[in-house]
């Protein structure tokens, strides 16, 4: 086997209060997969209204909280803070996902009519195969909600 060239995940978002993370994030979630250096969490991607996607990292919270069955929905992940359990501190991550009917703005949503489709063929990044370790990503810029409605 030859070189494979890795390339840096530039639109990785990590949810909490240290530098560099944000506190909220939101779109139409287009996959789940596992995370590359942690096989135990997730990372998910999120469509932005410009046809962008940022990707989540997960944490206990969120990976209890959002699947394989989500895809295709569209989600809002904030930061509330942190708790005590019995193994430590953890970051309190609240996940609201859209139920209802999707309104013409979320119709029209970039990939909206994709990810809906319940025949369609997941994407190659939507399996949770295994795909390798990413560099260190940017860090990311705080908006306050992605979602125009």
């Amino acid at each position: 086997m030859g070189w494979t060239k890795r390339e840096a995940s530039a639109n990785l978002v990590i949810l909490g209060d240290a530098e560099g993370h944000t506190r909220r994030v939101a779109g139409l979630l287009a996959s789940v997969v596992p995370d590359p250096r942690y096989p135990d969490n997730r990372r998910y991607e999120l469509v932005q209204q410009d046809g962008s996607s940022k990707v989540v990292a997960g944490s206990a919270s969120i990976n209890s909280q959002l699947g394989i069955g989500d895809v295709g929905k569209f989600v809002k992940l904030s930061f509330t803070g942190w708790e005590r359990g019995r193994n430590g501190h953890y970051k309190v991550i609240t996940v609201e996902v859209y139920e209802g009917e999707p309104s013409a703005p979320m119709q029209n949503w970039p990939r909206f009519a994709e990810l809906r489709q319940p025949h369609a063929k997941p994407r190659p990044e939507q399996n949770l195969a295994f795909r390798g370790p990413d560099p260190e990503p940017e860090a990311p810029d705080d908006d306050d909600d992605e979602l125009p409605f």
